[in-house]
């Protein structure tokens, strides 16, 4: 599962999301602040009016993952649910699929786990 284990609970750490639907499928496009590294990239963001902001839209797999990381699922619970709402061609093998997208989640800030 992910590097967290199957009973640790990924929640939510980003607010700012919103949920669409596109040809039929619900999409979590999620809204994030993204500062300058450093004094350059500032320099650059302001002289090139450069928003700081960034939408990550999820695919129909990744919004179903984030609609489970809400504190009350285990990486095992929302691993079951993706196997069980999405194409096994997709998404197998779900435990390692399911484990490098939290992890990138967990990269950006995104979600945080618990034990």
């Amino acid at each position: 599962m992910s590097a967290h284990g199957p009973t640790a609970v990924p929640k939510r750490v980003a607010d700012d999301w919103r949920e669409t639907t596109v040809d039929g499928d619900s999409r979590v496009t999620i809204v994030r602040s993204r500062p300058p590294r450093n004094r350059l990239d500032e320099f650059l963001f302001d002289l090139f009016g450069t928003s700081r902001e960034r939408e990550l839209t999820l695919d129909a797999v990744g919004t179903t993952v984030w609609r489970h990381c809400d504190g009350d699922h285990t990486v095992a619970e929302i691993a079951a649910a993706v196997a069980d709402a999405h194409d096994g061609d997709r998404v197998e093998p779900v435990d390692e699929t399911l484990s490098h997208f939290l992890m990138q989640l967990a990269e950006r800030d995104l979600i945080r786990f618990d034990e």
